[in-house]
């Protein structure tokens, strides 16, 4: 009983995590500009899917992969937190001053992605939602990970916030319509106050450590 009830704190934990760092409602607002204004409600849901796909498969290979790579450069886990944490931190204070996510640093850039048939997967799920951030956390949960239930609470995870993400993204139109612009900002800074604290706790833990 003490194990299920701890697998499941952690997983709690690593959804929250995952859940803020994605930021899917930021990211859903990007789709918004990214497609057509007479994309229908199927065709919303059909690159909802195909994001969602992408999303998981990448998270779900960068946790599993995670441990091993850093392994093989001789990076040690506590370095990671804290650049990691300061890659966060960055994330977090941008949210909090109302900054959405960016992909397109150019007029140009941002044309040729309006041009693509398909934006579920580039740039929508890399590097959108699956980001610098986002590859930190989950590489820093992987080597934290010493045991089953720390595999099999990412695992979890990570098919939770694929799941919310596809709800979120399926469905952006009409929340947007229920928030408006002000609400999913205030949304947005909610979820910076999050991420930055974090950030926040994974820079303290990895400087103790290194100085330990």
């Amino acid at each position: 009983m003490e194990i299920l009830i701890s697998l499941l704190r952690q997983i709690m934990g690593d959804t929250i995590s995952i859940f803020t760092i994605m930021n899917s409602l930021s990211a859903g607002a990007i789709m918004l500009t990214l497609v057509s204004e007479d994309t229908s409600d199927k065709e919303f849901r059909t690159i909802a899917q195909k994001n969602s796909k992408a999303v998981f498969i990448s998270m779900a290979l960068i946790f599993a992969l995670g441990t091993y790579i850093f392994n093989f450069f001789g990076i040690s886990a506590d370095s990671l937190k804290v650049f990691g944490g300061i890659i966060l931190l960055n994330m977090g204070i941008n949210m909090v001053r109302g900054y959405d996510k960016k992909v397109n640093s150019s007029p140009k850039e941002k044309a040729a992605a309006m041009e693509q048939e398909d934006v579920s997967v580039v740039p929508m799920a890399i590097p959108i939602i699956v980001g610098p951030g986002l590859a930190t956390t989950l590489i820093t949960m992987s080597i934290d990970a010493t045991s089953w239930t720390g595999y099999a609470s990412g695992f979890f995870a990570i098919l939770v916030c694929s799941i919310t993400n596809f709800i979120i993204l399926g469905n952006m139109v009409r929340i947007k319509k229920r928030l408006g612009v002000n609400g999913l900002k205030v949304l947005n800074r909610l979820l910076g106050l999050i991420v930055g604290s974090l950030a926040a706790q994974m820079i303290i833990i990895g400087i103790k450590a290194l100085w330990a």
